[in-house]
């Protein structure tokens, strides 16, 4: 009986929190540019929001930490590694995704997706390079009591870069619409979302993107991202429904990069974001 009232009184909450206003975007600097970051694509963060992105990239890895809403008891957690492949067999990509709902010393909930990513470059000449990109994801759930369900999903994304300025992204993800659960089986969220990003100037990147939840409404979003000297880049961002506020910034020594991100929602408490990566 105390195990239900414990589970009744974190994670209901929880599932209200984090589901209804679904803060997982996994990247602090997609999150300080307001999540619209399917039409950037260009570090290997990309494997969780456009998989082509993969493509134009080298030797990557990133991890990133966050407390979702302030809120100690979620902890959600993400790594993501590239590898250019040889010649024209494009680049490999592996990304994890975890989220922990914890109480004391007990996890009650915890979440994990692995995804095993891949890209390659259909065309490129001197004015555009379109590429291409998947994602084979594995999704588990698990709760304290030891029951857990796992599916398998899929994701697919294209890039097309204009006259080096201009980037178009499209992307979907769970394309197939796994499901979860035993007699009552749920649909995993499935979106379809469209980004452009345009560079003005050298170091200064402007994106939107609009997203729609095949289950419920269309987001909107947009950021931009100035580099202000070598070192230092900094981002603002917008998204709608909900309506949140971004920030964040990145430093970047010797292939070493640190991401921080910084979200406002004027209901819940505000989301910090931390990123480390490294360049080989």
């Amino acid at each position: 009986m105390k195990k239900i009232i414990l589970l009744s009184l974190i994670l209901i909450p929880c599932a209200l929190l984090l589901g209804v206003y679904d803060d997982y975007q996994s990247s602090a600097r997609a999150r300080g540019m307001g999540g619209a970051f399917v039409g950037v694509a260009n570090d290997v963060n990309t494997i969780f929001f456009n998989p082509a992105g993969l493509a134009d990239l080298g030797y990557e890895a990133k991890v990133g930490f966050a407390q979702l809403n302030g809120e100690k008891f979620s902890e959600y957690k993400t790594l993501a590694l590239g590898a250019k492949l040889p010649k024209w067999f494009g680049t490999l990509g592996v990304g994890v995704r975890m989220l922990d709902v914890d109480f004391e010393d007990t996890t009650l909930l915890g979440e994990q997706i692995f995804s095993l990513s891949h890209a390659i470059t259909l065309q490129e000449d001197i004015h555009s390079t379109i590429n291409f990109g998947y994602n084979v994801n594995y999704y588990n759930l698990g709760f304290d009591d030891d029951d857990s369900d796992d599916a398998f999903g899929f994701d697919l994304g294209v890039t097309a870069l204009l006259h080096t300025r201009t980037k178009l992204g499209f992307a979907i993800t769970n394309l197939g619409k796994a499901k979860m659960g035993f007699e009552n089986q749920i649909k995993l969220p499935s979106t379809m979302a469209m980004g452009l990003s345009y560079m003005p100037y050298d170091g200064v990147t402007t994106s939107l993107e609009v997203k729609k939840d095949f289950a419920e409404s269309t987001e909107f979003m947009g950021g931009v991202e100035a580099r202000l000297f070598e070192p230092l880049y900094l981002r603002f961002g917008v998204h709608q429904n909900p309506a949140t506020y971004s920030a964040g910034a990145t430093f970047v020594v010797e292939g070493i990069s640190l991401d921080y991100a910084f979200t406002y929602h004027s209901v819940l408490n505000p989301t910090h974001y931390l990123n480390l990566g490294y360049k080989f």
